[in-house]
């Protein structure tokens, strides 16, 4: 029997009691420990899910877990540059971030999405307090630069400025262990700060992931948008060697997946935790990682 049909009302009650049984003997497992958790935007964007998402972070925090919230924004983002009639060109999934639009994207993420999180969290019963990477030095960023290489017999290879995308150098942990000690739950948005005060949006998987390590996080938790991705993957748990030979092999080749997997294998690698991917669709699907036949796919060191 699957966690998931669990989550989605499909077995008896007596099946039920079993597994939450086996959440509750499994919770005290991490009690003091830190998650760190990349919400999606599916999330966000029902209002089902987001009130489910919601309450499974109070009651992690309720439980003794130190859930951290990283988030992302494409959605909004995507539609306050519509409404502004402001385009937006993608390389390898990657948006070309001039300054104009890098302050929409600011603005999108810090004072719409976050603050919305922030107020969701805290009507579920937590207390949440909403962060940009520029608060307390959170995270330091620099300029990434995409390679493209030319279709052709040439192979010339061209050096794309994204603009003002980033990519994280430096986390300061201080005020995440602060605000953790306050009780508060963080909500953090993927925005970082340059040496020279530049503004830069930081993919939330790349964040997430650097948070986690700055905080020797037990658990990475990414909210997916869609099942296809954790389809592509031989295994639902499956070792960081595994996983490179998946894509090194070409078994896996979207970019924005491979960035995503990349980030996973960073964490579990320098961390020592576990990194999950989860369908974010599944509402309450937090409490399915506490299982052991769990729906997610797990990333680990060694099997």
């Amino acid at each position: 029997m699957k966690s998931s049909e669990f989550l989605k009302g499909e077995v008896p009650f007596k099946q039920k009691a079993e597994i939450l049984l086996e959440v509750l003997s499994n919770i005290p497992n991490f009690i003091g420990e830190t998650f760190v958790i990349k919400c999606g935007g599916v999330t966000i964007s029902d209002e089902t899910l987001f009130n489910a998402f919601a309450h499974n972070i109070v009651l992690l925090k309720q439980l003794g877990i130190n859930p951290v919230i990283v988030h992302e924004g494409e959605y909004e983002i995507d539609s306050v540059l519509k409404t502004l009639g402001m385009d937006s060109k993608f390389v390898n999934g990657i948006r070309l971030t001039d300054r104009d639009t890098m302050k929409i994207i600011e603005m999108a993420l810090c004072g719409s999405v976050n603050k919305k999180i922030v107020q969701h969290i805290n009507s579920a019963g937590g207390s949440a307090i909403g962060l940009c990477g520029k608060d307390g030095n959170l995270i330091k960023a620099e300029k990434i630069s995409i390679t493209l290489r030319e279709s052709g017999a040439n192979n010339i290879e061209k050096i794309l400025d994204m603009g003002f995308i980033g990519v994280p150098t430096e986390i300061n942990p201080d005020i995440l262990f602060f605000v953790e000690e306050s009780d508060f739950i963080p909500v953090i948005a993927p925005i970082g700060q340059g040496k020279n005060g530049e503004t830069y949006h930081i993919s939330a998987d790349g964040a997430a992931s650097a948070i986690a390590i700055a905080v020797s996080a037990s658990k990475m938790i990414t909210f997916s948008d869609t099942d296809e991705e954790m389809d592509k993957i031989s295994s639902r748990k499956i070792s960081v060697k595994n996983l490179n030979a998946l894509i090194d092999c070409g078994k896996i080749t979207e970019e924005k997946l491979i960035e995503r997997l990349i980030a996973c294998t960073k964490m579990v690698e320098e961390c020592a935790g576990i990194a999950h991917i989860v369908d974010g669709r599944v509402p309450n699907v937090i409490v399915d990682l506490f299982t052991e036949d769990n729906s997610s796919v797990s990333i680990v060191n060694d099997l």
